[in-house]
């Protein structure tokens, strides 16, 4: 993960963590936002979803104590999550031409999930605005300090500013945390799956038919609503009578608002007491009409309450509207939040990108238009009943037409079902046979390969033992000679891989390979200016020469052990300009050179024992060797410290400078190295024995001792 972004979040409060998934699963309860690290494995959380896992796997959690930082600012998990992810860069503007409002504008009502980054040519900071589905925030780093600034001030800001921004098109999939395979279930999300959700909107209508209607009370001049009375026998579909029909000529019921026919005691009333309660039972049903109405705004609402929901709209009357306003408003939230449907994000699965349209809310507005149409039914229609099958059939005749067809479709599935066991049974058969014999072919192989195995160690004990006596009578096949001086300065060192799909620097700076399965598959090959045949270098032969030289040793050990030696002690945020650079090693010149310009069309030569490269040859280290017995003095660090300061004005690229004794270091070494990094006590400095260039630019001071064939990393103290 990138340094500078673990720098930021190291410097954020802490906040209670526990270990394996259990500990997640807790922040995940808790709505935690922030960051979480288990070794060298990190992840971010926004209002307890987990956005992503970088540098390692989610596995990597399971069974191990981790850290947690809690976030100042809930856009910095989403834009870090976003930036080491990764996205394709959409657009490039300028601010003087499109200013960052018109495209902030644009890409909110498009939807656009993704980030926008002005830093380039821009002096007083970064600015960042992130989105999601079209809702934005906004964060800057302003400044030499990098003071963070967040929300409209951070925005206002950024627009005022004159530069390059760019458009970043991300996607992010949320990472499951698994189960840790306790019983408690203290800390599972209360969320519903979305389409479980979708489910129980889709139920509303129905749920709200079968739901117990009200009833009409034994008085006759007022009606009294009650949700304990059982619903009449009418069709789901059924329209409730006009207000000018007599209320008991018949009884109907909705899916808004059940009303029950008038009770046997009502109907055997006075005429003038049927009179007045027909009068009575017009207004209701006309109150209905209006309460139907008004109830199409909520029927997408959530379906728990629906009998509830029909009673506030018949008591209220007119204001019952407003109430289902104000629960719409309530339902689809104010929009000044970017997370303001909480519910909604919880139980998402995937963040979308460019096209939010595109979500079951679609089918639940269709259901909203739905059950609005249904409640704009004219209320005069009288209900037309339908014709059932017991009013059509006899059971008896319903069964003898059924069980006919009922055991030919039975006969004809199971000639269907036993047609296909047959099929899959060959199929099983033709498999095994096949298992089988790639089986003994395995056999075959592997007797054969243990074979030749058995030969090759016969040969190569033959090889060593010849050489052995070659060896005691002293006889090299050398037909010319170098010296050293010349040997090592037309050499070349290449870092290559046995299996470049197996472990690499690469995966090891990301925390996937293991230090041992690393050297195994890394090959430091040579390549020379000369030919190498028959050629000896002070007595042996050239291969031995170079691979028992102060020079080869150093080099093997900067692409081997300390990139581990940093990231096991910790430092790879302290030392991010060396950790960062060695998997970009692909070349060691030694005894080089590198131009620096000193004036127009004028380069002057910067001489070094070794130079690290990357494949475009642009430098990443510079070293310098001392290989007598006496200790390095402070003129040998003054001068590498004045050369490679040279080159890293030059060249952005290079990470570290080293200066490698085979002794020890003078205590004027010493001191020369804390002066030239600004070291020492009082140091503010998050990076180690750092020489700062500018703001951005800059690298590391490393002073190394090498005896026995071991190197040790003196300055810095890791």
């Amino acid at each position: 993960m990138d340094s500078e972004i673990i720098d930021v979040v190291t410097g954020w409060d802490s906040a209670p963590a526990g270990s394996g998934y259990g500990g997640l699963q807790s922040l995940a309860a808790d709505g935690f936002t922030g960051a979480v690290v288990a070794g060298m494995t990190w992840g971010f959380m926004l209002n307890g979803r987990l956005l992503g896992v970088f540098d390692g796997r989610i596995e990597d959690f399971e069974d191990e104590s981790f850290k947690a930082y809690r976030a100042p600012d809930t856009s910095l998990p989403l834009l870090y999550a976003m930036q080491e992810t990764g996205g394709d860069v959409r657009a490039q503007y300028y601010t003087e031409e499109t200013p960052l409002k018109d495209a902030d504008g644009t890409l909110s009502a498009g939807g656009f999930t993704g980030y926008i980054e002005l830093s380039e040519n821009v002096l007083s900071g970064d600015y960042y605005v992130v989105y999601h589905g079209g809702k934005s925030m906004s964060a800057a780093y302003v400044g030499n300090s990098k003071r963070l600034i967040t929300g409209d001030d951070a925005f206002e800001r950024a627009n005022d500013e004159v530069g390059i921004y760019k458009v970043y098109d991300v996607d992010i999939e949320l990472v499951d945390i698994p189960d840790d395979g306790s019983e408690d279930d203290s800390v599972a999300p209360a969320a519903v799956d979305t389409a479980e959700e979708d489910e129980a909107v889709e139920g509303t209508d129905d749920e709200i038919s079968d739901s117990p209607a009200d009833t009409v009370s034994d008085s006759p001049t007022e009606p009294v609503e009650s949700d304990d009375a059982p619903a009449p026998d009418s069709e789901p579909d059924a329209e409730t009578p006009a207000p000018d029909e007599p209320a008991s000529s018949s009884a109907s019921t909705t899916s808004d608002s059940d009303v029950d026919a008038p009770s046997a005691d009502a109907t055997q009333a006075p005429a003038s007491e049927s009179a007045t309660a027909a009068g009575a039972d017009a207004a209701s049903a006309e109150s209905e009409s209006s309460a139907a109405s008004n109830a199409s705004s909520t029927s997408a609402g959530p379906s728990s309450e629906p009998s509830a929901a029909s009673d506030a709209t018949s008591k209220n009357g007119s204001d019952g509207s407003q109430t289902a306003a104000e629960s719409e408003s309530e339902e689809s939230g104010s929009g000044d939040d970017v997370f303001s449907a909480e519910a909604q994000w919880r139980n998402a699965r995937s963040i979308p990108s460019l096209d939010p349209g595109n979500s079951k809310r679609e089918t639940a507005a269709k259901r909203n238009a739905k059950s609005a149409e249904r409640a704009r039914r004219p209320k005069s229609q009288a209900p037309k009943p339908k014709r059932t099958q017991k009013q059509t059939s006899t059971p008896a005749s319903s069964a003898r037409t059924q069980s006919p067809k009922q055991t030919q479709v039975d006969s004809d599935a199971a000639e269907a079902l036993e047609a296909t066991v047959s099929k899959l049974k060959s199929e099983r058969d033709r498999l095994e046979s096949e298992r089988d014999s790639l089986r003994d072919e395995r056999d075959e192989y592997q007797s054969r390969a243990t074979e030749l195995e058995a030969r090759v160690e016969e040969l190569e004990a033959e090889v060593d033992r010849l050489e052995a006596k070659l060896d005691e009578v002293g006889v090299h096949d050398t037909a010319h000679s170098m010296s050293p001086d010349e040997a090592l300065q037309g050499t070349n060192l290449f870092v290559r891989y046995a299996r470049k799909g197996e472990a690499t620097l690469e995966k090891a700076h990301a925390g996937q390979a293991k230090r041992e399965d690393v050297v195994g598959n890394l090959r430091l090959e040579h390549h020379t200016t000369f030919d190498t045949d028959g050629l000896g270098v002070e007595g042996r032969p050239y291969e031995e020469f170079l691979e028992d030289t102060p020079e080869y040793g150093f080099a093997k050990w900067v692409v081997t052990d300390l990139l581990y030696e940093i990231g096991e002690t910790g430092n790879r945020t302290s030392l991010a300009g060396v950790f960062d650079s060695i998997p970009d090693i692909d070349r060691i010149e030694l005894y080089g050179t590198v131009s620096v310009p000193i004036a127009e069309d004028e380069t002057e030569p910067r001489n070094f024992d070794i130079i690290f490269r990357d494949q475009m040859g642009d430098p990443l280290f510079v070293a310098n060797m001392n290989d007598s017995r006496d200790p390095a003095t402070k003129p040998m660090v003054s001068q590498l410290v004045k050369d490679s300061r040279a080159v890293a004005e030059a060249n952005e690229t290079l990470g570290s400078a080293f200066v490698v004794t085979a002794s020890f270091f003078e205590p004027e070494a010493l001191e020369v190295a804390a002066e030239k990094t600004g070291g020492g006590l009082l140091s503010r400095s998050k990076r180690k024995s750092y020489v700062k260039l500018s703001r951005k630019n800059g690298y590391h001071l490393c002073l190394v001792e090498g005896r026995s064939g071991e190197f040790h990393l003196n300055v810095p103290d890791i």
